[in-house]
């Protein structure tokens, strides 16, 4: 067990010296990225190196842990072997106390949320890291009024090796456990 630990702390800080290296060598993203087009990203914010577009995976001391990759097909990669629990991205600015933010899985999904509706916005990256970001935020900002914003993975139902909506149920729970509201997508009219 102690030699897992030891391993996954190696893996760990080596891909915390590589985010640093490769968002140090990135440029600013550029508006025609494939992914920043389809999804109407703001390019200011984000860094590119080559075709990838990198997102920085931050902790709640700033500190740059990770990085997620996005090709202009929208396919996603962290850097191997580094840390993703506990670590999130910004979408938009924190302006008082008392304020409203959202907490979701995509950065894609969040600048739309951020766009939309005005409020900040906090990336967990996956479906797995939401209910420690949330957690995080909950307990370092307990002025703030939480939104959960649930993927709809109700694709998965059908799948016989799943058969739930991840997404879903993965926010109802966050929202339950953190004691925020809980923002589900809108289902297409029949």
């Amino acid at each position: 067990k102690q030699a897992r630990a030891d391993e996954q702390a190696r893996c760990e800080a080596e891909a915390v010296i590589e985010a640093a290296e490769l968002w140090g060598r990135a440029s600013p993203a550029s508006p025609d990225h494939g992914y920043v087009a389809a999804k109407r990203l703001d390019h200011v914010l984000l860094r590119q190196l080559g075709d990838k577009l990198l997102i920085p995976m931050l902790d709640a001391s700033g500190r740059l842990w990770n990085l997620q990759r996005i090709a202009g097909d929208g396919s996603k990669r962290f850097l191997r072997g580094g840390r993703i629990e506990g670590l999130f991205a910004i979408v938009g600015s924190f302006t008082c106390r008392g304020e409203t933010a959202c907490i979701g899985e995509g950065y894609a999904t969040m600048s739309a949320v951020n766009r939309s509706s005005g409020f900040p916005c906090i990336v967990s990256f996956t479906r797995t890291n939401m209910a420690a970001v949330a957690r995080l935020w909950r307990d370092a900002r307990p002025d703030l009024d939480f939104i959960i914003c649930a993927d709809d993975d109700r694709a998965l139902i059908d799948n016989p090796n799943i058969g739930k909506n991840l997404g879903f149920e993965t926010g109802q729970a966050v929202a339950y456990e953190i004691g925020a509201r809980l923002a589900v997508p809108l289902r297409e009219a029949a």
